[in-house]
């Protein structure tokens, strides 16, 4: 993909590089991402050459791709390429880990209350299966500092405790969780991590790399690199290199890591293959080092005018130290609601518990931002990316305040 020449604003005018709605205030950026019109546009060219000689495609030629994308994937995230493979989602490379770190049954996981709900039901089955005793560990609102945090993990460590799985950052609360400290005191307790970095790819500098004492890593690519969905890495420890695998094993069992999650059975490989274009795709914004900075300065912009405008407490300090590229929100006490009432409303039953105020936001004033329960109170979260501006978290606002 050729750089352009100029470089593009950040703001209303990148927001043409999308095909967003034009009326459509989209604040969720860290829930399923936003693929660009250009990443779009080489998915189609790259399936058509696919098309032209599938074995070639997918086969000989996709197969040497898919290792030259993983390895610039590596290296963006800061792993080491030879012990990094693909998986299709960060929830797929905790499968992988939970099915291969040795456990016994009677050890116990942690995993804190501020962590993604698919990783704690990871955790859930895997005790069924292998007789691990999940645990959660409570971490109260608001996290003052980063010490809150590993002192919350320490606490909860009992002598049966082997494994941690901690979130880099949160997805419901949006805290970056200082993840070497808490690295130091697993290990002076000998006990293992699990980092879901989920969020950290394009949210953080070398995300893999403050990582790289952990058992194992793992990351999207499809929320800030804006790569197509079913992009994920996973980086292993060199001790573990032969323990841990794939989701899916096929044709390449034990003949190295590399080999093994590259190839994962028959499926189309363009989301992987383009991985790296995604990433270069912020060279026209600058680099991710520009594009990193102006994405946490407005997240941190837009949590200090939404906390004093809704004249709530935050949830993280104000300077911005515990955050990436998005921010949680306690909603003030006229948006809240006793626990008697419905958590949310079904369209239909084989669809997603949606919060009421999250659809009438939607519905009214065409914002989507996710708004949830956690811990018996009500929140939103915002995410910032390049097409972002503060005007957007300020027209948020308003459509509460004409609630």
């Amino acid at each position: 993909m050729t750089t352009p020449s100029a470089l593009v604003e950040f703001g209303s005018k990148a927001r043409s590089l999308w095909d967003l709605d034009s009326d459509l205030v989209f604040l969720n950026h860290g829930s399923f991402g936003a693929v660009p019109r250009a990443i779009q546009a080489r998915a189609i060219e790259v399936r058509r050459e696919i098309e032209r000689n599938p074995v070639e495609g997918i086969w000989r030629a996709g197969y040497v791709a898919i290792r030259d994308a993983a390895v610039e994937v590596a290296k963006f995230v800061g792993a080491e390429p030879s012990r990094s493979g693909f998986v299709t989602n960060a929830t797929a490379g905790i499968n992988a880990m939970m099915q291969s770190i040795p456990l016994d049954p009677g050890d116990e996981v942690l995993h804190v209350d501020h962590g993604y709900n698919a990783v704690w039901q990871t955790i859930l089955l895997t005790g069924r299966r292998r007789g691990i005793i999940p645990r959660r560990v409570e971490l109260p609102l608001p996290v003052t500092g980063p010490q809150a945090v590993v002192d919350a993990f320490e606490q909860a460590i009992s002598p049966r405790t082997r494994l941690i799985v901690v979130d880099q950052v949160t997805s419901p609360t949006a805290i970056r969780f200082p993840v070497p400290a808490i690295l130091d005191m697993a290990k002076s307790r000998g006990v293992e991590v699990i980092v879901d970095g989920a969020h950290a790819p394009g949210m953080l500098d070398l995300p893999a790399e403050e990582s790289m004492e952990a058992a194992a890593w793992t990351g999207n690519l499809h929320k800030w690199p804006c790569g197509l969905r079913g992009t994920a890495l996973v980086a292993v420890r060199e001790d573990l290199v032969g323990v841990v695998k794939p989701p899916v094993i096929s044709h390449h069992l034990d003949e190295s890591l590399a080999a093994e999650f590259d190839w994962q059975g028959t499926f189309d490989p363009t989301p992987w293959i383009l991985a790296g274009e995604a990433i270069r795709f912020m060279d026209r914004f600058g680099g991710w080092d520009l594009v990193r900075r102006r994405n946490h300065d407005l997240a941190t912009e837009a949590h200090a005018y939404l906390c004093h405008r809704f004249g709530v407490e935050p949830c993280s300090p104000l300077d911005g130290s515990m955050l990436g590229s998005m921010a949680t929100i306690k909603l003030p006490s006229r948006f809240q609601r006793s626990p008697s009432d419905a958590a949310g409303v079904d369209d239909a039953s084989i669809l997603p518990r949606v919060d009421p105020l999250q659809k009438v936001l939607l519905e009214r004033s065409r914002i989507e931002v996710p708004v949830f329960e956690h811990a018996g109170c009500r929140y939103l979260r915002i995410s910032t990316h390049v097409y972002n501006e503060m005007a957007e978290y300020e027209r948020l606002a308003d459509a509460l305040d004409r609630l």
